[in-house]
Order: C-alpha cells, then sequence, then structure tokens
C-alpha cells in the first residue's frame, strides 16, 4: 500500500463577518504519498476492447493474468465494462490462448458458467458496480448474489485471491477449466487431484484451432490452488455430470470438467486460494508458487499488493513527466502500463520452457526468460522506443528469447504466444526491434546469431 506521511501542522488564517481576523494552527491527518502508480486506471481502454486488456493485477509480462471475466466466448471477449455481472476470475489473458477460471459461490451447486445476458442461468454472479476497485497490485468487487467480497492479488508466476463469505450453509469455490475466451479452446484431456484437505493439484491439455491463417494452438496448462482453510467437501464434474465423494476427475475430450471445494463458512469468515501454473509441468508450478509466494509472502495478502506496486513503480520511476493536470498523468501511466502487462512470461523460475515443438528446453540463464505476445505488428512506432530506453533490460531478454526459439526451431517469430509460431500478420517486425536495440547499445546476445537469424527470416521461403 502507498507509504503514509507523519501528520502535519499548518498555519491558517481565519476571517469571520463581524470579527477581527486571527491565525490558527491546524493538524492535517496523515496522507497516503502518491506514486507514479496510483495514476494508472485499470478500467480504461477495457470497453469493447481485448482478451489481453482486463482490470487484473497483472505484473510487468506476468505470466499469471488473474482478472474478471464477464463475457461470453467469441472476438473481443473477456471483460466488457458496462456488463454487471461477473463469471469467475481467470489465470491466462495471452492471445490465442486462455484458463483455469476460479470462482467462489455459495448455495445450489451450479457447473455451468451461464451466459452474459442471463446471469441466473449459470454459476456468474451480478456485481455491485460502485463497490468495484481496480488499480496496480489490486483488483476486488462484490458478488451480490452470493454475498461475497472477491479481491485479487499476483506475483509474476502466482496468484492470490481472498474471499470474505458471509454466513452460509454451503460455501465453495470452482474451478473450471473450460471457460469462455477470444479463442474458442477444447479440452483435450484433463486432470484434477484434491491432494490434501489444502491443495488441489491438475493439468490441462487445450486445443486453439480457430487462430490465424488456419494455425493452431496446443499446450498444457499445470496448475496448482492451495487453500488457507481445510475442505470439508470435494467433488468433480465433467459434461454437467456431477460426481460426490471423489478426490480425482480423469476425462478426455470433455465438453467441460471442473472441481469444487467446499469450505465451513456457517459463521462467514475469509478463504484464501493462492495458485499458480506452468506450460511445462506440474513441478513447476509448485516451484513457482513456493518461490514467488508461498516462501516470501506466505499469506500476506497486502505484502503480495505492496510487492507488486514496488515492481511498477521501478519502471514508472525511470522517466518524469512535468505536467499540473491530472488527466495528463492517468493518460501517460495507463498507457505505460498498457505497454508492459500485455507481455508474458512463459518459462518458470528454474528456466525450463516448452518450446514450438512442445519438448522441454533448460534456459542458461533462468533470469533471462522467454516472452510471448500477440504479434510485433508495428511496435516500430512506439513500443520499441518505449522498450529500449526505459527497460533496456527486457529488450535484452526479447532478443535472447527470439534467439531461443530459432535455437530449437529454426526461425524467429513474429507473434510467439506460448512459444509457439503463429503466422499473423505480414513481414518480420520483430526483427526492426531486434536491429533498433543493437543500435541503442543493447548488446547482451550473439549479434552474429541474430543477424544470421534475421538473414535466414528474409530470404528462405
Amino acid at each position: 500500500m502507498p507509504a503514509v506521511n507523519a501528520p502535519t501542522t499548518s498555519k491558517v488564517t481565519v476571517q469571520i463577518a463581524g470579527q477581527p481576523e486571527y491565525t490558527t494552527e491546524i493538524q492535517r491527518s496523515p496522507q497516503a504519498k502518491a506514486t507514479p502508480s496510483d495514476y494508472v486506471d485499470m478500467f480504461m481502454g477495457t470497453g469493447h476492447s481485448r482478451w489481453m486488456i482486463a482490470p487484473g493485477p497483472w505484473m510487468p509480462y506476468g505470466m499469471v493474468k488473474l482478472s474478471p471475466n464477464n463475457q461470453n466466448s467469441g472476438w473481443q471477449s473477456g471483460y466488457e465494462p458496462t456488463i454487471q455481472n461477473v463469471a469467475g476470475f481467470s489465470h491466462i489473458h495471452e492471445w490465442t490462448m486462455a484458463g483455469l477460471l476460479l470462482m467462489p459461490t455459495t448455495g445450489s451447486l451450479q457447473t455451468r458458467v451461464g451466459d452474459q445476458y442471463k446471469p441466473d442461468k449459470g454459476y456468474r454472479s451480478r456485481i455491485d458496480k460502485d463497490k468495484e476497485q481496480g488499480g496496480i497490485g489490486y483488483y476486488s468487487t462484490y458478488l451480490t448474489d452470493y454475498d461475497i467480497q472477491a479481491e485479487l492479488t499476483a506475483t509474476t508466476r502466482a496468484g492470490l485471491q481472498r474471499y470474505t463469505f458471509a454466513p452460509a450453509e454451503e460455501a465453495r469455490v470452482l474451478i473450471d477449466l473450460q471457460i469462455p475466451a477470444e479463442y474458442k479452446f477444447d479440452v483435450l484431456d484433463c486432470e484434477i487431484t484434491k491432494v490434501s484437505d489444502y491443495r488441489v493439484e491438475g493439468y490441462s491439455t487445450q486445443h486453439s484451432s480457430r487462430v490465424w491463417f488456419d494455425s493452431h494452438q496446443d499446450y498444457t496448462v499445470y496448475f496448482v490452488v492451495e487453500f488457507d482453510q481445510p475442505i470439508t467437501e470435494f467433488g468433480v464434474w465433467e459434461d454437467r455430470k456431477v460426481k460426490l465423494n471423489t478426490d480425482t476427475l480423469k476425462a478426455k475430450e470433455p465438453r467441460d470438467a471442473g472441481a469444487f471445494a467446499e469450505f465451513n463458512m456457517e459463521d462467514g469468515g475469509v478463504v484464501q486460494a493462492r495458485t499458480s501454473i506452468s506450460l511445462v509441468s506440474l513441478e513447476g508450478a509448485l516451484l513457482n508458487l513456493e518461490t514467488e509466494l508461498a516462501k516470501p509472502f506466505d499469506w500476506d495478502f497486502e505484502a503480495v499488493v505492496q510487492n507488486q506496486r514496488d515492481a511498477w513503480d521501478d519502471i514508472f520511476n525511470r522517466v518524469e513527466i512535468e505536467t499540473a493536470d491530472y488527466r495528463d498523468k492517468v493518460r501517460f501511466y495507463t498507457n505505460l502500463y498498457r505497454a508492459y502487462c500485455a507481455r508474458t512470461i512463459w518459462s518458470d523460475v528454474d528456466g525450463k520452457w516448452v518450446g514450438p515443438h512442445e519438448k522441454v528446453h533448460q534456459l542458461p540463464d533462468p533470469d533471462s526468460p522467454v516472452y510471448g505476445c500477440d504479434a510485433f505488428w508495428n511496435t516500430f512506432w512506439n513500443l520499441n522506443q518505449v522498450w529500449n530506453l526505459l527497460t533496456p533490460e527486457y529488450s535484452a531478454n526479447w532478443v535472447r528469447s527470439q534467439l531461443a526459439l530459432y535455437d530449437v526451431g529454426g526461425w524467429l517469430s513474429k507473434g510467439p504466444a506460448g512459444m509457439e509460431y503463429i503466422p499473423v500478420m505480414v513481414a518480420e517486425h520483430e526483427i526492426p526491434f531486434m536491429v533498433a536495440a543493437y543500435q541503442l547499445g543493447i548488446q547482451d546476445f550473439d549479434a552474429e546469431k541474430a543477424l544470421e537469424a534475421m538473414v535466414k527470416m528474409q530470404t528462405a521461403p
């Protein structure tokens, strides 16, 4: 949270009609010290927008992109601010990719998400728009249908959610693997297991075929969900059929699949869920969780919020703007935020990653990760300059990430979504980015290999 100044006193001149003026001292209440993060408007630009633009608490290039979802599947789906209900909070908002949604509910069990226009037809809930909040490191909304306050925060590869329940006889958290997304995907194979009264693990192998130029996207999302309260009942569902008194779901090509963990909330209370994902393995998801969230923060929600604010302010404070116009600051820092939040790290904390042939590879330096994104199309107008000038270490990582793809796949990538080759748009816009980085003195990479790769991209069919 923002730092707080000590109380201050000020001298104030007072003039009352018919009385001589006099000077007095007043003590001002402590005020939060503003940082650039305070000017970011998470909701700006989310109207009629894209899957990768949402009011979630996202780290720079975060793998976990926790965000409220409220739209049906289809082009430009995800979050629409005029819709007054929420379908849940999903983890992946990468171009052509989605997955792993959590949703707290009470009352009768429902396993279908429902329709954005008919919130009573599924487990989605109406929300109180006046109570919806979003900012760097934090998102919160009140689920009016369930009387639950839901709060979100995240690290790069892990998320932390806090649900405050009113007294309820039936209280649970849903774990849904087949969710509405901008690009429809099919679950080919999945498994969910309750391994203890506090932990659920699993994976979902997914296929997205409605990608540009008849290409496709196959990937496996491994995940871990840990709760700070004991699970009292656990069940699963597949193709709308609910199975109770079981700790495991295994399904092949289900139309829908998920699990639910119930908790004793008869007197109300708080349930926290910390989660992590990996495209590599379940062990990778566990390592991401332990390294980024469990060990450094335990269940300290506010500390995770502050950690994200610090990470963003490190970037924001690299540039100074001079204006007295609050609106200009909001526009500037919000757009700067968007320049970094919609890209994705797809290597685990130990440097393992999955290449375009679905094989696991090891980076020589885990701190120089592989990055995925939508196309570099037209980034030479703006993003190249921003990245190269403000965050040269990110630019160097980008070039090394492209060369890692070249090493294992033989090509650079104009749109390495999930570390696949997605043939979107024309030309090879990653090349001007790599050249611009080198020309600005960002040369901490194999320049000879980079030139070799660029020549191949321009001369080999």
